[in-house]
Order: structure tokens, then sequence, then C-alpha cells
């Protein structure tokens, strides 16, 4: 009988090593770099989420702004046009003051 070599032990590792695992470590190569390009789609993903959040946020300021002066100029319209009854008060009063004069005089 003859004994196992070196060289049987290095063939059948070889060998061993070619079947098995050469074979299971390209899977794992393979996989993980199929997970590193799902990774990189997620953070062009993200990416891009940030860019439309970023562009909402400078809208929502810019439509804060619009509403801000908005509310400023319907504030200064209610002004005027409560300033403009005002004045119509006034006049009115002044004529009635004016008749009630008149009436006094016509009765002194």
């Amino acid at each position: 009988m003859a004994g196992i070599t070196k060289k049987d032990i290095f063939d059948t590792l070889t060998e061993f090593y070619g079947k098995v695992i050469e074979p299971e470590f390209k899977a794992i190569r393979t996989k993980l770099e199929e997970h590193d390009q799902n990774f990189r789609d997620i953070l062009q993903h993200f990416d891009e989420v940030y860019k439309r959040l970023e562009r909402l946020e400078a809208e929502y300021y810019t439509i804060n702004a619009a509403i801000d002066r908005i509310e400023k100029r319907l504030d200064k319209e209610r002004l005027e046009g409560e300033v403009a009854d005002l004045k119509q008060r006034v006049s009115t009063l002044q004529e009635r003051l004016e008749d009630l004069e008149k009436r006094l005089k016509t009765f002194s």
C-alpha cells in the first residue's frame, strides 16, 4: 500500500479549492458587488430626495414671504378703507354741524 504524499494532499486541496471554495468566493464577491450597487443606487435616490427637499424648502420660504407681503398690503388697503370711511363720517358730521349752526342762528 502506497502512502499519501505531499503532492497527493496538494492536488486534492487544489481540486477542492477549485471545485468548492473558489465558486463560493466568486458567489460571495458577486453578491457583494450587487449589494454595493444597491447601496450606490440608494444613496443616489437619497441625493435626489435631498435636492427636492431643498427646492421645496426654498419654495416654502418664497411663498411665506409672498404671503407676508400680501397680508401687509391687505392690512394697508383695509386701513386706507377705514380712513376713507372716517373721512366720510367726519364730512357728514361737519355738514350736520353746519346745518345745526344755521338753525341756531335762525333761532337767535
